[in-house]
């Protein structure tokens, strides 16, 4: 009888992710984790299979500029060595490959030119298990929830016979 022995028995996958957090963040640190955007690190199926499509649909337009400039490059210069049309195809496959590895990169390039800042970086087997894991850390070393004395206005005088009775009873 023969055993394998594999000695990974959990097939459970890591996946990093970046944290970025947008231009001019909220005071309160409820609405700033809402608003921060995860970005999964990793070569990217999606843009490998629809390169162009992918670019534009991330609103990545010097991306799909360079996408459209360098296929076309490609073909121009196929069409001018007489190359077959299998080699531009190819080329065409060899630069979908580059945008799913840089995938990323572009939409890190993007956000921080729009002005948003990275905070910093989490590992876990899942999108909501690395977000879990990245707030329980930066959420108590924020500065705390608002104090209810600044939500609510302070009383200077009371204006009610009942309100007065009441502050005479708070003393």
């Amino acid at each position: 009888m023969i055993v394998t022995i594999w000695p990974f028995q959990s097939s459970r996958r890591m996946s990093a992710y970046t944290v970025h957090e947008p231009p001019n963040p909220a005071i309160d640190r409820i609405d700033r984790a809402e608003a921060m955007s995860f970005l999964k690190d990793g070569f990217s199926w999606a843009a490998f299979v629809f390169g162009p499509v992918w670019l534009l649909a991330n609103r990545l337009w010097l991306g799909f500029a360079g996408y459209a400039a360098i296929s076309a490059a490609f073909t121009a210069a196929a069409t001018a060595l007489g190359l077959d049309a299998a080699w531009i195809s190819l080329a065409i496959v060899g630069l979908h490959a580059v945008v799913g590895y840089e995938a990323h990169a572009l939409q890190v390039a993007a956000l921080e030119q729009r002005g948003w800042n990275m905070v910093g970086s989490v590992m876990g087997a899942s999108e909501t298990e690395c977000e879990r894991r990245f707030f329980e850390g930066w959420l108590p070393t924020q500065q705390p929830l608002r104090k209810l004395a600044e939500t609510v206005p302070a009383m200077s005088q009371p204006e009610t016979p009942v309100a007065s009775r009441l502050a005479f009873w708070r003393r």
